[in-house]
């Protein structure tokens, strides 16, 4: 990964939030073959620029290959709302508010198809359009991240109606105020769930969040990921057990390492997790580890346990969405797929629930946290690009969890159920590795885990009722030609 490419990272998503305005006002003013063709290759050209070596998954021509294959696809799928658009929109382009709904429906519902399974998944999502103030992010407990591309898409929709329209009021009128309303009823929304009237004070646990730096003089290792090697085994277990004796020693009642912490040989696996019991009832803490375990044939695992202060392995958690293609490239050619299965359990310090990683980048998954009332999440992570920021906050909104993630090369990050950042450590910047939060022991019930992705789905079904009606206008119409 370049720092260049990190630094891009934050600003790819505001960039597209404000293009659409124009990219939709352009595609409209092209005959539909030009506009189509001409939207294509911008994406192609724009996202292969801003991405370019964003992901390197070994030797430099792999890395190559992936980056652009990766990057096209990205960019042909977010075409495709424009398209849709372009074709649907002259035949609603008389019904004023249902005009303005044909790109909004199409972008969520296309969105949404693409994020239900890899490889591109909520994370990308979000990384475009997961923008705003907290208030305003709490859409996310109603309408899950696509009641963002919802309303984002609809306001590029609406400020291009009323520029075609010329400003008109008498015409613009009903769009307008439909839309402002909508607007000032997600803050109205987001203000009262956030106030103090709605959230009394509630009891916190100091959780430490770790991740084993590199030595002196050494970088991060983003391939470390991707290694079959075991890692030093007693060097390694001895910096987990100096960081977790620290971390108890400032009150610390939680540790959370890491997602892969240690690799190691899967005849070592039982001895392993004995130690950590043991580290765990020394200290007397809730332990958490991400480690992965490498057989002599075939595929490892990538897991994350939880073992309580009394020494009983409570969550033995396996990832489920794991990094790569099949046997090419990335962590699945080195470990199986987990089940597809959120784990958690009853502690005094909350329902404790966890995953690893990009678990958490996929909404309908994490909705089983909410499900099952989990109050903490604990998603340790292994970033590869470098993270930058509180990528998965989103999560803990819609199901309403606190969520706690160490990351290796990135950003860890502890935030409550509203999204709030309690604390967070830029793995760049940190003397010991330990980043500690004040995270309160009890979520909240939110309408998303209830309803789950019914805005998506709406979307699916409504671009379709659009393409159809899109298909019988234009039937129609050359019909009426013939008889003419």
């Amino acid at each position: 990964m370049s720092s260049r490419a990190s630094k891009i990272i934050p600003f790819i998503g505001v960039a597209i939030i404000i293009a659409p305005i124009f990219i939709l006002g352009f595609i409209r003013l092209q005959s539909t073959k030009k506009g189509n063709l001409l939207t294509v290759l911008g994406f192609l050209l724009s996202v292969n620029i801003a991405l370019w070596g964003l992901f390197d998954v070994g030797d430099g021509i792999s890395s190559i290959i992936f980056n652009i294959v990766r990057s096209s696809v990205l960019a042909l799928l977010f075409s495709i709302p424009y398209i849709a658009d372009r074709l649907i929109y002259p035949k609603l382009r008389e019904t004023r508010i249902l005009s303005t709904l044909s790109f909004p429906i199409a972008a969520t519902a296309i969105m949404f198809l693409i994020s239900l399974e890899g490889p591109f998944d909520g994370d990308m999502i979000s990384a475009v359009y997961g923008y705003g103030h907290l208030i305003f992010k709490q859409i996310a407990s109603i309408a899950g991240l696509f009641g963002f591309v919802f309303i984002f898409s609809w306001f590029a929709s609406v400020i291009n109606y009323v520029w075609e329209q010329g400003f008109n009021w008498g015409h613009i009128k009903t769009v307008t105020i439909t839309f402002a309303f909508t607007l000032l009823a997600i803050l109205l929304f987001g203000a009262v769930k956030t106030s103090s009237l709605m959230n009394p004070e509630s009891d916190t646990v100091k959780i430490a969040a770790i991740v084993l730096l590199p030595e002196k003089g050494e970088e991060f290792d983003p391939q470390g990921l991707l290694s079959r090697e075991p890692v030093p085994y007693e060097e390694t277990i001895a910096k987990i057990d100096v960081l977790t004796r620290k971390a108890a020693s400032n009150g610390a009642k939680i540790v959370a390492f890491q997602e892969t912490a240690i690799k190691m040989n899967e005849k070592d696996e039982t001895t392993l997790v004995e130690r950590f019991k043991s580290i765990a009832v020394a200290n007397d803490v809730y332990f958490s580890v991400g480690y992965g375990v490498l057989p002599n044939e075939g595929k490892g695992w990538n897991k994350n346990i939880l073992i309580s202060n009394q020494g009983e392995l409570e969550i033995d958690y396996r990832k489920r969405y794991l990094l790569g293609i099949g046997d090419l490239f990335g962590e699945t050619r080195i470990y199986n797929k987990g089940p597809e299965v959120i784990q958690s359990v009853d502690t005094p310090y909350g329902r404790i629930g966890v995953s690893i990683c990009r678990d958490m980048s996929f909404p309908a998954y994490a909705r089983q946290a909410g499900e099952q009332q989990v109050d903490v999440m604990l998603d340790p992570s292994y970033d590869v690009p470098k993270s930058t920021g509180p990528m998965y906050s989103l999560r803990a909104i819609e199901t309403g969890f606190s969520m706690v993630r160490p990351v290796y090369n990135g950003y860890s990050y502890a935030v409550d159920h509203h999204g709030k950042l309690l604390a967070s450590m830029d793995s760049d910047n940190t003397d010991d590795g330990i980043m500690y939060a004040d995270v309160p022991t009890q979520g909240v019930n939110t309408i998303y885990t209830t309803i789950g992705d019914l805005i998506g789905w709406l979307c699916v079904l409504g671009l379709g009722v659009l393409v159809v009606m899109s298909i019988k206008g234009r039937v129609s119409k050359e019909h009426h030609s013939l008889l003419c």
